[in-house]
Formats: C-alpha cells, structure tokens, sequence
C-alpha cells in the first residue's frame, strides 16, 4: 500500500474515531440527563415517551421544522403543556432571542409575539441554566418580560446549546396551576424538559451524523433495559408505600368512623360532603348527672374528666351493644340515637340501653366514698319521632341531629328523676308490650308545656 493511501485511511479512522468519540460523549450526557427522571415516577414515564420519540429520530436525516414541530406536539401533548415555544438568537442581535418555532398559540396569539425580543439576561449577566416559573416564584424583570412578550403564565425555559454555546432556548408553558388536573410546575418537569433539551442539542448536532449513531442507538437500547429495571425497583419501592399507605388509610377510615356514621362518611369521602337527611322513625336518649356542678367543686378538674371518661366510655359501649350511634357529650349530658342513618337499633334497643346504663351508675356508685355517692345518680331521657341528621360545616366534621324530637327528648331527661329512665308517649307507644310503664301523667316541660311521661323498667 502506497503511503499515499495510508495515510488518507489514516485521516478516515481519525475522522471516524472523532465521530465516535462525539457520539460517546453525547451518549454520556444523555445518560446523565435521564437520570434526572427517576426522581418521580410519572415524570419519568412521560418523559421516556417523549424521548424514545426523540430516539427513533436519531437514525435518520433530520429536517428542523418537522422535528421541531413534531417535538413541541409531543411535549404539549405528553407532558399537558399549554404552549411550547423555541426562541433563537437574533442575527443583528446576538444578544437577543425571538420565536422560530412554537405550538399551542391561536392564529391571533401567534401574530403578538411575531418578532418580539426577549434579552436572557438578569443583572447584566446572561443566564445560563435552566429556570421555572410558577405560582410561588418571586417576580422577576426576566420572568415578566418572558410572560409579556410571549403570552406566558408559568413556564420553564431551558438553553438549547449548539457546539458549546446557547444559541436558543425551549420555553414551555401552563396557562394555569391548580390540583389535580393542573399541577405546579416543579424541578421533576424542569428535569424532564431539561433532557428532552439535551435530546434536541444531539438532534441538531448530530444530524450530519445519523450514519453513526447505530452504536448510539444500541447503547440506548440497553439504557433502556437499564431503565426498565430500575423503574421495576422503583415500582416495588411504590407497592410497598402503597401498602404502608394503605394502612395508614384504614386507620384514618378507622378514626373517622369513631367521628362518623358509616353511612355518612362514605358519602363525605365520596363527595365531599354529606347531605342532611330527614329520617322518620328515630328515637333519641340523653343522659345527665344529678348536681353536677356541685360535685364538680368538691374534686380536681383532672379527677373530674377522668371520672366523666370511665362512665362514657362505657355508655359508649352500651350504646353499640344496641345498635345506637352516638351523637356528642355537653359537659356530663351523652347524647345517642338510633334510626338516624336508616339502619341499627330500634326504639326498645334504646329503653334497653338506657336501662344498661342506669344499672351500671347504681352498681359504680357503690365503689364510690359515702360522701360521694349522691352525685354518681344519673337522668335517662328518652322521645322518638323525626330528626334531620347530618354533617354540618366545612371543619371538625361532627355529625349531629336536629328537630323537636331531639328537644322533647331533653326535656324528658329533665323531667326524669335519678335513677330513672322518663319516656315520652311516642316512645311509649312503639313500646308498651314490651316493658312495665309506670304512667306519670302530664307534667310541665319547659317550650312544650305539659306532656305525658312514664318511668320505664323491665318486665319481671
């Protein structure tokens, strides 16, 4: 072989040595830019798509408008931009930048921004690395002039550097942010955008080379495979939150159901909130200490709660041993019903429950110093009939009840005596066959005037 030849076939295996070393190290900084998506799973999968779009264009001749054009769709589209557009440098001034290409503007829209200028500079000092701006971004004069020229609310903007230096800049955009369906702009879509800018200086750079980049095209290939490993390592990262999440959701199911009927909170959780209802057969029960507020003085505030909590907590118990939802307490008042969310107990579940209770004071009392007994004496009231029930409120959701049902059944725990259990005659009327009624005629209740009450007990 002449020396001639070569050395020519020398220049040629330098000449494509050096392609392949820019291939590499495009390839090297690709890999480095899809690192950036794992941070968040779904930024990572709409970004793969765009970039395996992205890819497919590798092999092939590249004609700027189309890629561009098809580039931006895809970004609009994938991503759920609003407006994407590309701005590069002026020819009479290097220092300024205005649209060349650009998706999701109306026809009037395109014609606003068409030559107007925009200087990425930010105290005399041209920027250089990508930015975002979104809800909680501070105003700034770069910021503003990118929103006024180009018609932008919140945006990312990403240099596109070609052979070293920033010769334009990819600046897509949200109309508006708001959960769910808009989210904010955040550094995992500025990780993203800023891959799918590294992909674009590639395609422009390389596309006199597409010959070379089947080597490219493998390794990227592999990546994938890579790719496709780690988002299964990271998928199995999810399914185990997902279970802690899960658990963490039951018991906050859990919490609520201690707040809520079943009923209601499925429906709070599936709108939003819950509709009061009128149910036509409740029957209501209120229970109250005798001289409360005197024995309230005569031990400690913590003694007193403490005492409150151990006889509620097993009226609570009693309560759903029948069947009864409960309501609320005031102060030493228990409230409860049933019939209030068209299932549980039935008016006899309450006489019985009430009973249970009256029991259970008389048998504590006894565990109690003489000169305390007197005050562990309880009031029973109980009056059934309609009630609106439901939730009320945009914060602490309680559910509650309302009518005159739920005001005569105080009025029959007033009128009760200590250690008594007063029914209403509505009540007594469901009831009568089922229980011994001691009838104790008319009696003076306050708003009501004089109404029939009877003192309930077991039959022997």
């Amino acid at each position: 072989m002449k020396d001639s030849e070569l050395e020519d076939l020398r220049r040629q295996v330098a000449y494509y040595k050096k392609l392949s070393d820019e291939v590499a190290g495009q390839n090297i900084r690709s890999d480095a830019q899809l690192s950036l998506l794992k941070r968040k799973l779904d930024q990572k999968q709409n970004g793969f798509t765009i970039l395996s779009a992205l890819h497919d264009v590798f092999g092939q001749q590249i004609y700027e408008k189309e890629f561009f054009t098809n580039t931006l769709e895809l970004i609009n589209t994938t991503l759920k931009m609003d407006k994407t557009l590309v701005v590069w440098q002026c020819q009479d001034e290097p220092t300024a930048f205005e649209q060349k290409w650009m998706m999701g503007y109306t026809k009037e829209e395109s014609q606003k921004i068409t030559g107007k200028k925009v200087k990425f500079h930010q105290e005399d000092q041209a920027l250089t690395k990508p930015f975002l701006f979104n809800q909680k971004s501070a105003p700034n004069p770069i910021s503003a002039q990118i929103r006024a020229e180009f018609l932008l609310q919140f945006f990312i903007a990403i240099p596109i550097r070609v052979q070293g230096s920033i010769e334009g800049w990819m600046i897509s955009s949200r109309d508006r942010e708001a959960w769910p369906f808009y989210p904010p702009l955040d550094e995992g879509d500025m990780d993203t955008l800023v891959a799918i800018g590294g992909f674009i200086e590639a395609g422009l750079a390389n596309s006199s080379l597409y010959a070379s980049l089947e080597k490219a095209n493998r390794e990227l290939e592999a990546y994938n495979h890579e790719l496709e490993k780690r988002v299964a390592e990271r998928t199995k990262d999810l399914r185990i939150r997902n279970q802690e999440l899960s658990r963490e959701k039951k018991r906050s199911e859990d919490l609520l159901l201690n707040i809520l009927p079943k009923e209601t909170a499925d429906e709070l959780k599936k709108n939003g909130f819950a509709k009061a209802r009128l149910q036509e057969n409740a029957t209501v029960m209120f229970t109250d200490f005798v001289n409360f507020t005197k024995f309230s003085s005569q031990i400690s505030s913590e003694d007193l709660v403490a005492e409150l909590d151990h006889c509620f907590r097993h009226f609570d118990r009693i309560t759903t041993k029948y069947g009864l939802e409960k309501i609320k307490t005031i102060g030493d008042a228990h409230m409860s019903a049933c019939g209030v969310t068209g299932e549980g107990g039935t008016a006899a579940d309450v006489i019985k429950a009430g009973l249970e209770i009256r029991d259970f004071i008389e048998e504590y009392r006894k565990e109690k110093p003489e000169n305390l007994r007197e005050y562990f004496r309880i009031r029973v009231g109980i009056n059934s009939g309609p009630v609106v029930a439901g939730v009320v409120g945009l914060k602490k959701f309680s559910f509650d009840i309302w009518g005159d049902t739920v005001n005569t059944a105080a009025r029959m725990e007033q009128g009760s005596a200590a250690g008594k259990v007063n029914v209403s005659h509505s009540t007594y009327s469901i009831c009568r066959d089922e229980f011994e009624f001691e009838p104790r005629g008319e009696i003076a209740a306050k708003n009501k005037g004089e109404i029939l009450m009877y003192f309930v007990e077991r039959k022997s």
